[in-house]
This record gives C-alpha cells, structure tokens and sequence, in this order.
C-alpha cells in the first residue's frame, strides 16, 4: 500500500514535486515487519521458510555449498528422523535392524562374513520394495538426492528398501557396508567412504556405532570414519554387542578394552554412552547378566522410541547450526576480498592470506563480536581456500546479512517456542521390544519411560503383613502395638538403601504421621523397601491400591 501511494505520487502532485517517503516509511516498516514475523503450522514449515528465504541467499552468494555441505532440500526438513548405524563387519549391524523390525528387510542377507556390500536406507513403504539408488535419489519425497555428488559409483551401491512396519513409521534405518581393515577396501570400494558416512552424519539423528566384543580393534578405515563425522559427537552411541559370550570378568575387561581404543578416536571430554547387551533373538549363552542386559537394551529402545519427539530439536539445532557457520564464513569472504590487492601481485597476497588465516579468524572474530567456536578448522579451510580466486569473491550484502541476523535472533526463538506443543502431539516409535502392555518380562513402560525387567503394577497392592509379623513382634513394639522411629530405623538401615531413599520409604508408609510404624506401616515399608531394590521408582504418593484394608490388630 505504502509502495503504490509513492509510485502514484507524480501523477497526482507532478513529477518535478519529490514524493515524501519518509511520510509512508512507517507503513512500508509495518507490513515488512508483518511479512517477516508472520506465524508458521509447524516447526518443519517454519525452517524450510526461513532457509530458503534467508539462510539459502546468504550460502548461494558466498560458495557455502563448495566449502561445507550441499544446500538443503524441502524433504530434508519434513523427513522422518534417520539412525545411522557404523561398524566393521560380524558387529551385528544388519542383525539389530532385523531386531528391531521383527523381520527381514527386502535383499537383507546376514552371515559371519561381510555381508552388507552398499548403504541401504530401511524406511516405511506400502509394499517390500527395493529400490537402486539411481531411482532413489530422483525421488523428491526421499532427503537422498543430493547423494547424486558422489556419482554413480556410489550410486550402484546404494539403495533403498521399503517395507510395510511400525517403527519405520517413526524413523529411518541407515545399514551401512561392514567396516574392514587394510588398503584394498580403501582404494577398490570405488567412492569416498568417509565422506558418505559425513554426509550421513550431518543429516541423522542418532549415529549407532556397534562393536563385537570379539573384534575391539578400531581398523584405520573405522578410524577414519570415525573422525569423519566429528561436529556431531552428540548423536554418537556405542552398542556393544554379543555380549552374552562373555562371562562377567571378561565383560568387565572387555568393556575397559573398549573404553581404552575409543579414548583414542573420540577426542571428547564427555565419555561415549555404551549400551552393552546382545541384541538378537538367540538364547544367551551366558545369562549372568540378563538383568543388567534387559535394562540396556530397555534404555536404548527407549531412546530409539522418543526420536520422533526429538527430531524437530534436532532439525532445529542443526539449522542454527548452520546459520552460525554461514554467517562467519561469508565475514571470512568479504575480508579475505577487502584484502586483495586492485592490480597486481594477487597470488603473493593470496598465499600470505592463507598462511595466516588462523590470525585473520581472530581478527574478525573481535571485529565482529563472533564466537571463535563459530569458525571452521583452519587447516581444512586453508587446504580449501588454494582452489579459489579471492579475487572473484562477493563483497558482503548488508541487506541479506541482517536477514540472517533477523533469522537467528527473532525467527528461530519463536520456533523454539512451538516444540513443546509440537512434541506433545507426536506419538513415540511403536517397537515389538517395548512394553506396551503389563508383562513379567517388559522392559518399559507405555510412556517410554525405563522400567528395569518387572511391571509396577506387581507392587502396587497391600504389603503381606504376615510375611514381615515375626520380624516386626521382634523388635518389641509398645501396648499400643507401635516401634518407636529408632527401632524401626535400624531395621530398615539393613537393606543398605541411601538415607535419603530411606527418608521417602518412611514418609510414604508412616501414614499417621505420629514418628512411630504400626504392623501395617512397617510391613509397607518393608515392601516399599523390597519395591525399591528390585529397581522400580518410588510414587510421589501413597497408591490407593496399597491402603490400609480394614483389620484388626491381636494383642
């Protein structure tokens, strides 16, 4: 509107009469700030806008694409969340997708030898489909098309099977080749391992590396892998599988064996979350640890289950990610621009610029007010930067800049926003392995929440008084058939429970409040305390379904 009365001006007043657009300016300010904050339908909507439109423009100008990772596709921000699994061949790669599905995947072959030879992205389909990647990465509905950069090498060892199953409704499967050592695997597969598994890395939301208690030693392929894909150590989770081979001693050196080679790969202050257990449907061969197994894997398919809730945090944090990265690479562009010479001497002045670019992150950094974690590696980006004329570099945009500066400091807070409303309405990964129902053998709970081998509802129910009636007349209660609180707090201090834990179990079973337990109230601690050591949480309050049921007290 503000536009419209500036064009109609000259006709109305004469074209030698200035029109005053600062009497409009206000309107054009308006409706641009209307347009700019306008609310979105969901957090996937939301990103895609706001990437294409400021984030998109800021990357195209600046040769973002050839420096870090190929622009972003409408399908990368509404496709299902992605889990890449990683591991040298016999570590139980295809097995634990077959676990998880409950059956095979369409051209899955498992064996003791190298079975998987290509990636094969496992997702939801209406019918078991496989389809080669050459007519994966055409179908716009899939995130795979940029895969097209690594050519038809890679290409014709990749594919995509689609199959009709639950959990593939919630997320995706990526299998990947059985990781070898030696030169061969590195100079014959054809294509650039390591920088597939990056791409993949960078796009997932959970990143499975599985290891074979049998086989601990990290191959300089898998070690290369492995340091591909740093920048996302938070996605990273350690499956140590078959673990059932081993007896408990050996299992505990195993494990530190383990810890020992990943100190050496993984360079990270934090320590890798490890899920130990073997996740197949076999018998175990040594049982020992079932229980500590159960609660493993409970713990893992419990993570695997939220994914749907987490992947718009994730979409989220990678694209302010990103944001942050585009931003410092284009003040890297403009001032390695500004600094080139007009005439001559440019491939001196480039080399110098190069040699001293660690200086020059510094320097933009205090100039800017940006973060120095912001910044690339410097030697990746000096090894990049001998490609490149600095000469033929775009001078920044002040306009698009403050487009993304708009973007990560108002458009992305109100997105951040949205996500609890969003993950409430999103339901959990429906897995075979998880309890949906009360059993003996669940291992969680309908809400995804760890519930360690038995279902509560075993414990809620009234304590057997006369299971705890001996133990009780033994500490001598008074007429009034109560023990005083000492008494009855060196009795409990036997099951070596923390006090703090001690101090809930007497709350809840001291429901008088008078300091002292009736027979009723220490046969329920006593069963609150057996609730306890068999793993389950304690309720806030007292369950109606363990009330005192009305009886009489003899003597």
């Amino acid at each position: 509107l503000a536009q419209g009365h500036i064009d109609l001006w000259p006709q109305l007043f004469g074209s030698d009469r200035e029109a005053p657009s600062s009497m409009f300016r206000w309107l054009a300010g308006d409706s641009s700030r209307a347009r700019d904050s306008k609310a979105f339908r969901d957090v996937a909507e939301g990103l895609q806008k706001l990437y294409r439109e400021k984030l998109a423009p800021v990357e195209a100008e600046h040769d973002f694409h050839r420096f870090y990772s190929p622009p972003l596709t409408d399908a990368d921000f509404c496709a299902r969340p992605m889990v890449l699994l990683l591991g040298q061949y016999s570590s139980g790669k295809s097995t634990f997708i077959r676990h998880i599905l409950g059956r095979d995947y369409p051209g899955l072959r498992i064996g003791p030898e190298p079975t998987t030879d290509k990636f094969v992205a496992v997702c939801h389909g209406q019918q078991d489909q496989s389809i080669p990647g050459n007519a994966a990465v055409v179908d716009r509905s899939l995130p795979f098309s940029q895969l097209t950069s690594f050519g038809n090498a890679f290409l014709s060892r990749f594919e995509c099977a689609k199959m009709p199953c639950a959990p593939l409704e919630a997320f995706t499967l990526i299998d990947t080749p059985g990781i070898l050592s030696g030169e061969k695997q590195r100079v014959q597969r054809g294509y650039e391992f390591e920088a597939v598994a990056k791409w993949f890395a960078d796009r997932v939301d959970m990143i499975l590396l599985l290891f074979d208690v049998a086989k601990l030693d990290i191959s300089d392929e898998f070690r290369r892998a492995i340091l591909s894909i740093k920048g996302n150590d938070h996605k990273i989770f350690v499956v140590l599988n078959k673990a059932d081979s081993c007896t408990t001693p050996q299992l505990m050196r195993v494990y530190g064996a383990l810890m020992w080679n990943l100190g050496k790969v993984i360079d990270t202050p934090e320590v890798c979350r490890v899920y130990l257990g073997s996740f197949w449907d076999r018998p175990l061969v040594n049982d020992e640890q079932r229980r500590l197994f159960a609660s493993e894997e409970g713990e893992l398919f419990t993570t695997l289950s939220q994914l749907p809730r987490n992947a718009a945090v994730r979409k989220l944090s990678d694209l302010i990610r990103r944001a942050r990265l585009a931003r410092v690479h284009a003040c890297i562009i403009d001032r390695l621009k500004k600094k080139m010479p007009y005439m001559f001497g440019h491939a001196q002045r480039q080399r110098e610029l190069i040699s001293k670019l660690p200086q020059l992150f510094e320097e933009i950094a205090e100039e800017k007010g940006l973060a120095l974690g912001d910044f690339p590696d410097p030697k990746l980006m000096q090894d990049k930067l001998a490609a490149f004329k600095f000469s033929s570099f775009k001078k920044l945009s002040s306009k698009k800049m403050q487009a993304l500066e708009n973007m990560l400091s108002v458009d992305l807070p109100k997105l951040v926003e949205m996500i609890p409303v969003e993950a409430g309405r999103t339901k959990l990964a429906e897995l075979s392995q998880l309890a949906g129902r009360a059993s003996p053998f669940a291992g969680v709970s309908v809400d995804g929440q760890a519930e360690p081998v038995v279902g509560k509802r075993h414990w809620y129910r009234p304590p057997d008084i006369e299971k705890y009636r001996e133990e009780f007349m033994a500490m001598s209660p008074d007429a009034s058939g109560r023990v005083a609180g000492q008494v009855g707090k060196q009795n409990l201090i036997e099951s070596k429970l923390p006090s703090t834990t001690l101090h809930r179990i007497w709350t809840l079973a001291d429901t008088d409040r008078d300091g002292c337990l009736t027979m009723y109230e220490f046969a329920l601690a006593k069963h609150l305390v057996a609730m306890r050591l068999d793993g389950h949480d304690l309720p806030d309050e007292l369950p109606l379904a363990m009330a005192a049921p009305q009886y009489v007290e003899d003597g």
